[in-house]
This record gives structure tokens, sequence and C-alpha cells, in this order.
């Protein structure tokens, strides 16, 4: 069965990608929407009852709720079929797949990695960086930005985990190895943010490095390893912030960080505002959302995209539905923070943390229903709510080569 969860989620990350092409467009989120509906034979392979978390179900549930009464209330049947799918989405994601004895969030990563990269390198090896801003095989540089930003935050937990284990002394084969690979790759991936020129992506791995770091901290911090993370982590820091200098002075990454992203922003800034315009897009929808919002054909109407996940919300269901499901938000949130700081062996409890800051950051500046990290963030939830728990419980080891036994390696 992990292997069949593995192959199907691979499916559901890449076509939730593809979906962002001039030829996969339409077709990938639909196809995406019948391999989660595929999830629901899985209850057929589950000994026992599923278990729910009842905060998540409730909210869920009311957000349901609230969209079909808008969509009755704006004579729209068709903005009910969103709402579902989200509705679905749920129920696999947080509900059904983590009541299987997987280890979940260890195969997010695998299935974004590892259908992503390809994604990514062929272009790369066939054309190369053929356009400014880089937008590979995507239908504009933001939908790069999206993915590059999505494997960033990925990437960027793995490393978070192998810090932790450097700093308390973990004896880890290819340790070293694996903060030198996960290094690498989160530099490739940040210089493709940087070369789409998706200022939201570039601003969503800032966030996530600044939380990761500070949560690693509280979590060293609490656990007593004070002294440790500041000799370990002073070290690694200047040796971080030397290569760092290395790689700017003998690199065109800080020629590229200014003239994709600051130089955009100054740009923008100069001739329709920081924003884009999009400021009068969001003070519109904002005035004329009302409780129950203005149905699915608001913004096709408008002529023109809401470029906001919550702006999206408002305008098709109203303030009714948004509000519920910022609630839903904060509630995961909440849940995978908490997680991140449990003393506990999991390699991957930084994942569902930098999922749900990549999706709300990027959520601010392009509508993310059922783009990759929307889809990640759902499934890492329904994981961290699997495993709340057993990271509860304070787990007492004794020696060194125990805690080797039980650390699953990346």
């Amino acid at each position: 069965m992990k292997k069949t969860i593995f192959f199907i989620l691979t499916l559901v990350f890449l076509f939730s990608s593809l979906n962002l092409t001039d030829e996969w467009n339409i077709k990938g989120v639909f196809l995406v929407y019948i391999l989660l509906i595929s999830l629901f034979i899985v209850p057929i392979f589950i000994k026992g009852k599923l278990k729910i978390n009842l905060p998540t179900v409730i909210t869920i549930y009311l957000f349901i709720l609230f969209c079909v009464i808008s969509s009755y209330v704006n004579v729209d049947p068709k903005s009910i079929f969103g709402a579902t799918m989200i509705f679905i989405l749920f129920i696999v994601s947080c509900i059904i797949v983590p009541s299987l004895n997987l280890n979940l969030n260890k195969i997010i990563v695998y299935a974004i990695l590892i259908s992503h990269f390809p994604l990514i390198i062929f272009p790369l090896i066939i054309n190369g960086f053929d356009t400014n801003p880089y937008s590979g095989i995507f239908y504009n540089p933001n939908s790069m930005g999206t993915v590059a930003g999505t494997i960033f935050a990925v990437l960027f937990a793995g490393f978070l985990s192998d810090l932790e284990y450097f700093i308390r002394g973990y004896k880890i084969d290819n340790k070293k190895i694996n903060i030198f690979i996960h290094g690498s790759l989160l530099l490739f991936s940040f210089y493709l943010i940087t070369v789409s020129s998706s200022r939201t992506s570039f601003l969503a791995a800032i966030l996530c490095v600044l939380v990761g770091i500070t949560y690693l901290s509280v979590y060293l911090i609490k656990t007593k390893k004070f002294l440790s993370f500041i000799v370990k982590g002073g070290i690694f820091s200047g040796i971080s912030a030397l290569l760092l200098m290395l790689i700017l002075k003998f690199t065109r990454l800080n020629e590229a960080i200014y003239n994709n992203i600051f130089y955009k922003f100054e740009l923008r800034g100069s001739q329709s505002g920081v924003l884009s315009s999009r400021d009068d897009i969001w003070g519109k929808t904002i005035q004329e959302a009302g409780a129950f919002g203005n149905g699915n054909n608001y913004f096709t109407e408008m002529g023109i995209g809401a470029h906001n996940t919550f702006i999206s919300i408002l305008g098709e269901y109203g303030w009714f539905s948004l509000i519920i499901f910022i609630t839903f938000l904060i509630i995961g949130l909440y849940y995978s923070a908490k997680y991140s700081l449990c003393d506990v062996n999991d390699r991957y409890k930084y994942v569902p943390l930098m999922m749900f800051i990549i999706f709300i950051t990027r959520s601010m500046g392009e509508v993310m229903i059922f783009k990759i990290s929307m889809i990640a963030m759902f499934f890492s939830l329904g994981a961290v709510m699997k495993r709340k728990a057993f990271a509860e419980k304070k787990i007492s080891i004794r020696n060194k080569g125990e805690i080797e036994r039980h650390i699953v390696q990346l």
C-alpha cells in the first residue's frame, strides 16, 4: 500500500504543476481530482476506524456549508464544485491516507522531488535559461517561482533536520554529505526563484529560512542544548557566511537577485505600485464581496485574476467562507508549529511548518488553490494530526546508539 500511495501522490503533485503549462492547462487539475477521488478506496485496507481531528473537521464542514449557501444565493451551481473538491482533498489528505501506518511526510518529500526535478532539469539541459525572466516549461515565470519555491521549502525542511542532528551530535551515516547535498540543492532552487522574478516566492523562501532557523533555535534551547547550539551553531554560521560571500562574489547570484527581484520592486513601484495594481482588485473585491460573495464568474466578468488565494475565495464565496477557511489554516498552522518543537525522532517534522509558510506566503500574490503547495500542505497537516499523540509523549533514549536506530534517514 505504501508504494501505491507514493505513486498516486507523485502523480498528483506532477499533474498539479503540469496544469501550469500550456499543454496540460485544465487537463492537469482534472487528473488531480480523479487521482484524489481514487484514494477513497483506501479504507478497504485500513483495520479499525478512521481517525478524525474534530476542530479541522468542524471548520471544513462549516466552510462547505457556507460555500453551498453562497452558491444558492448567487444561483451559481458551478461554485459548489470547487468547494466540494477542497472537501474531498481534506477527507483524503487529513483522514483517509493518514490512517495508514505510513511516514506520510517522507512520502510527500520524495513525491515532490521525484516528480518535479525532471520538470526543471530536462528543459535546462535542452534549452538552458532561454528566457528572462525564466519560465521553463511553464506558461509564465510566476509558475516557475511557485514550483521552485515549494521545492525550496521541502529541501529546507530537510536541511533544518540536518542542522539539528549536527548540533545535537547524533552519529548518522553520511551526515556531512547530506548537509552538502541539501545546501547545494537549496542554492539551486533559490537561484531558480530569483531568475523567475517571482517576488512572492522570493519572500516566501526568505520567510521559510527566518522562521525555520527561529524554530530550530527555540527547539534546541527547549531541549537544553543551548551550549551546543551556541558553539556548533556559531561555527556552522561562520562557515555558511563565508561560503555565501564567496558565492556572491564569484557568481552572478547577487546580480540576479537585484535585477530580477529588487529592480522589479523598484520598477513596479514607480509605475503601477509595488503590488502591480493588485490592491485595486483587492479593494474592489472587499467592497463588493458581501456575506456570500458573487459566484464563480466574478473575476472572469471583471476581466482580471484575483492574484490572491484569500481574495479569490472572498470574491467567489464571501466573508463567511473566507473567515472559516482562515480559521482552518490557523488551526493547521498551530499543529504544524507545535509539532516542529516536539522532541521526537522524526527527520521530517519541519515539513508541515514549511508547507504552511510557502502556501500562505505565496497565496498573498497568486491564487494557490489546487497548486502543489496547497496539496502538499493538506497532506502534511494530515501527517501531523496522525503523529500528534505520539509527539506529545516524551521519548526517553538512553544512548546515541539507540538514537541512531530510531532516526529515519532521508
